[in-house]
């Protein structure tokens, strides 16, 4: 159920000696944005404002709607924000742990340490990951002062886009390290199925990043010049589905590519916590001690 891991590391916690599964963290990170997609898009569209999203900014670039639109703009970014900060905790949370656990385990390897540092990338990731909120999708905000050190603008689509795939693609490769750190590494818990779904997370992550920057580099801006830092639709106007693209277009591809790669994509991610391989657990012991004056505090997470 999407969510199961969320509820259980924030509120099943117990007192004492636990043992701790730390790719559970992980899956927890993946369906904290699946679940912010579903829950601002929703509200956008139902509650808020549904022209945020048929009349973004990006619309006329991409041909049809991403999944983003419901949290880029006032109202629906107050809740992706905050809902989205969870996965700041539950990545380097995740990363804290396999750095620990790779201390003590025997003999890794090579694949076992790649993994680990990358789990380092990732989570630095999802701290970037809620600039999004602050950089963009249009460039011109009210300000009680002058842009500085020269700017003529403010970073805008562009930027908020690179800050999104980045940690698309960090987790894509942090998913794969896991795959591979099960079948090549020293934990050997792959099953036939994790294979074809690393396959299948690695299509759909290609095919959506392509059909991306072809819409986005291919568009032809002088052609379709923006008014106020929004597109003339005009000639292509919008048609409000989530799944079908309108025949009248101004991208360079049909808006119905955009959509496949992003339900592709969004299905394909929402599995990941269903299939991440199985892994030994850490266990982990709290104690409350004495207070001296004198005592020197330990450093990091103290394990058994």
């Amino acid at each position: 159920m999407l969510g199961y891991n969320i509820v259980q590391l924030l509120f099943a916690q117990t007192a004492g000696t636990q043992r701790v599964y730390p790719r559970q963290y992980l899956s927890a990170a993946l369906e904290t944005i699946v679940l912010t997609i579903f829950v601002t898009f929703a509200f956008t569209w139902i509650v808020w404002a549904p022209d945020q999203i048929w009349d973004h900014p990006a619309f006329i670039t991409l041909g049809a709607f991403n999944f983003c639109f419901g949290w880029d703009f006032t109202g629906g970014n107050y809740i992706g924000l905050f809902m989205n900060s969870f996965i700041v905790y539950f990545l380097w949370r995740y990363t804290i742990l396999v750095n620990m656990r790779i201390k003590v385990q025997q003999n890794p390897n090579w694949i076992d340490r790649f993994a680990v540092r990358w789990n380092n990338v990732h989570a630095m990731s999802g701290s970037v990951f809620l600039l999004i909120f602050l950089v963009g999708p249009v460039s011109k905000y009210d300000s009680p002062t002058p842009l500085p050190h020269g700017m003529e603008k403010l970073p805008s689509w562009f930027w908020h886009t690179v800050c999104f795939f980045f940690f698309v693609i960090a987790s894509w490769v942090s998913f794969v390290a896991t795959y591979f750190e099960s079948k090549l590494g020293s934990i050997r818990t792959v099953k036939w199925y994790h294979t074809y779904y690393v396959i299948a997370l690695s299509i759909a992550n290609l095919f959506m990043m392509a059909v991306y920057i072809i819409q986005y580099f291919m568009f032809d801006s002088k052609a379709h010049p923006f008014v106020n830092g929004f597109p003339n639709t005009e000639n292509c106007p919008p048609l409000h589905s989530v799944l079908f693209a309108a025949t009248e277009h101004c991208s360079y591809l049909s808006g119905q590519w955009v959509i496949v790669a992003n339900w592709v994509w969004l299905i394909t991610f929402s599995a990941a916590p269903y299939f991440t391989p199985r892994e030994p657990p850490l266990t982990e012991s709290y104690q409350i001690g004495e207070v001296e004056d004198d005592e020197e505090p330990l450093t990091g997470i103290q394990m058994q």
